[in-house]
């Protein structure tokens, strides 16, 4: 594996490790902690805007099928992503949430040897959202998103840098959540022996708050559309069903999130079939609780 990889993990583990040390040494350091039930915080926790500092280690196992495969293939990958709200004022948040994708096992096509599978960090994504500073109701955010060139491997990212606009809308109440988060990126620089991109990733959720902290519903789906692909490669479109429960580990409340979804329209070519999504979320102190302005 690249030695790339190695300072990924390492710095993750890292960084994981000051966050946790420091959400235990503060047990009143993120002050919902204090004030609200295991099962606010799991609420907050599957609202794209919250003010909750998280962060979120999603675990995919996904199974592909398509040309020119004549069988399912396998890939895992990490996607390991701080959610980082700031108040920029007493009404109003900057929300930023890198996804630091790492993948194993990435089936690669190859007309002379056939399969390969590839690992390697892919291409980082951000999100920057403006959201104003609301528990609870009809609750918003805008802003721009971005994808850079980051793949240790040609054959794990797109070699492009990208960008484009994103946006959340969700209702939140005392019993359910729902809503969608589409985003759309389009390339502007890159290698120039890469076909340019375009292309939208929505993602739609909707969960029932039950008693002890629990929740059922769906919020692992995303709807993936390439503008510049053919029609019979263009979207892929799954459904699925999970469960979500939030406890706390010592000081530290932790979410975890168990779903399994199927692409009712997928690519001919090789495509994601089946998906399997292991989520665990820890809160952690906000580092930064004064508005900025």
């Amino acid at each position: 594996m690249h030695k790339v990889l190695y300072i990924f993990i390492g710095l993750l583990m890292s960084f994981t490790a000051l966050v946790s040390s420091h959400a235990q040494g503060q047990a009143g350091g993120q002050e919902s902690q204090g004030s609200e039930s295991l099962a606010e915080v799991g609420a907050q926790l599957a609202n794209p805007v919250s003010s909750v500092w998280s962060i979120v280690f999603q675990n995919n196992f996904t199974f592909l099928e398509g040309e020119p495969s004549d069988k399912t293939r396998f890939r895992y990958n990490l996607n390991f992503q701080p959610v980082l709200p700031i108040p920029l004022t007493d009404n109003w948040n900057l929300i930023t949430r890198p996804v630091f994708p790492l993948l194993i096992g990435q089936p690669v096509y190859n007309p002379e040897s056939g399969f390969h599978g590839r690992s390697g960090l892919g291409d980082i994504a951000m999100v920057n959202l403006i959201s104003p500073n609301k528990p609870s109701g009809f609750l918003w955010g805008i802003g721009p998103t971005w994808i850079f060139p980051t793949a240790t491997k040609q054959n794990l990212g797109q070699q492009k840098w990208q960008v484009g606009p994103a946006a959340v809308g969700l209702y939140l109440s005392k019993d359910w959540i729902f809503g969608a988060f589409p985003q759309q990126w389009w390339s502007f620089a890159g290698k120039d022996n890469r076909p340019d991109t375009s292309m939208m990733n929505i993602q739609y959720f909707v969960w029932r708050l039950l008693p002890g902290a629990w929740q059922v519903g769906t919020g692992a789906p995303n709807i993936t559309i390439n503008w510049k692909a053919d029609d019979d490669n263009k979207v892929n479109l799954p459904i699925g069903l999970g469960v979500a429960k939030t406890v706390k580990l010592g000081e530290l409340p932790v979410k975890f999130q168990l779903e399994g979804s199927y692409s009712v329209a997928h690519e001919d070519v090789l495509g994601q079939r089946w998906n399997i999504r292991l989520t665990i979320t820890p809160v952690i102190p906000r580092l930064i609780t004064n508005a900025i302005f």
